[in-house]
């Protein structure tokens, strides 16, 4: 059974040596309960949910992260990457700004890549910068100048039209990148890969990037991305949620659909009928089979609205776009 340790250890910010370990966590784990606030060195973490770390070890660097300008000369690391909700900080060195703006420092977390966040607070007279992180995945923390650093990863969002959850992400730019593995989860622990995108290799510009998640899903669901470049090396993107409705009497996808509509339903189907926007018939089906499917190939591209009645007589309309 995983032993869980509540650890207050005294703050102190130590010599700054190249990549030593400061701090390791064993398989029996380091357990913080939520709203418990640990120093760990200089390195401050106040999770809003339980946190563990297991078979981890944190080290500071003091080579910054090349950038526009360069971060502050202190950089944590992680063995490999950690979920956490809450909020992050750490102390620093005047000596070690860098050139940067103390006043204007931003949090920055990442993988192989870094994320700025904005509206971090920084205590000059302490030295201390901090920020509320939503789920964020992450292996390393530093600060500097927001956007400053080299981010490939500018912009992750969700969105929900019709049924379908739609990925949004931006790149600012790509080096020697291959593709982007699309991945999901209900618990943000166990994940898995609904597609991929490819990347556009080399990218000095922004580029725009969309998934379509049109299976049928019901409450909490978490996305991320993880980014692959050509020797194999990757990154993960900062975890984003949306909130579902309960189930509906039924689903339809892929939507949009180009070919075939699979037809999803919780009760015994008594008929579905489709019909254009201006009422026009389409389509009618007696008594469909469960996950029946209809083939939309030879339909005119637009919008159609797909009726169903149950044989306990409840009824629903459903928006789907053919392409």
């Amino acid at each position: 059974m995983m032993k869980r340790y509540l650890l207050f250890c005294q703050l102190a910010l130590l010599p700054t040596l190249a990549a030593q370990a400061q701090f390791t966590a064993g398989t029996d784990g380091f357990f913080v309960s939520q709203n418990t606030q640990v120093f760990i060195d200089s390195l401050t973490l106040l999770p809003t949910v339980d946190f563990t770390l297991t078979s981890q070890t944190l080290t500071i660097s003091p080579t910054p992260i090349p950038g526009t300008p360069p971060s502050i000369a202190r950089v944590y690391s992680l063995t490999t990457p950690v979920n956490f909700t809450g909020v992050a900080g750490f102390f620093y060195r005047a000596s070690e700004l860098n050139g940067n703006n103390e006043s204007t420092l931003q949090l920055n977390h990442g993988n192989a890549s870094y994320v700025s966040t904005t509206g971090s607070t920084v205590n000059i007279g302490q030295h201390y910068i901090s920020n509320t992180l939503p789920l964020t995945n992450f292996t390393s923390l530093t600060a500097a100048q927001e956007n400053a650093l080299p981010v490939k990863l500018v912009d992750f969002q969700l969105k929900r039209m019709e049924n379908a959850t739609i990925l949004y992400w931006q790149t600012s730019e790509e080096t020697n990148s291959n593709f982007f593995e699309i991945q999901q989860s209900e618990d943000a622990k166990r994940w898995s890969v609904l597609g991929k995108i490819d990347a556009a290799n080399e990218s000095n510009s922004k580029r725009d990037y969309s998934f379509d998640d049109a299976a049928e899903r019901y409450g909490t669901q978490y996305y991320r991305l993880r980014m692959v470049d050509l020797d194999g090396s990757f990154a993960y993107s900062k975890i984003q949620s949306i909130r579902l409705g309960s189930a509906g009497l039924i689903s339809a996808y892929p939507n949009p659909v180009v070919d075939k509509l699979l037809i999803g339903s919780k009760e015994v189907l008594a008929s579905v009928k489709m019909t254009d926007l201006t009422g026009r018939q389409f389509l009618e089906l007696s008594k469909p089979k469960p996950g029946q499917e209809v083939s939309l190939k030879n339909y005119p591209a637009g919008t159609y609205l797909v009726k169903v009645e149950t044989t306990s007589g409840k009824t629903q309309v459903i928006k789907i776009i053919k392409q």
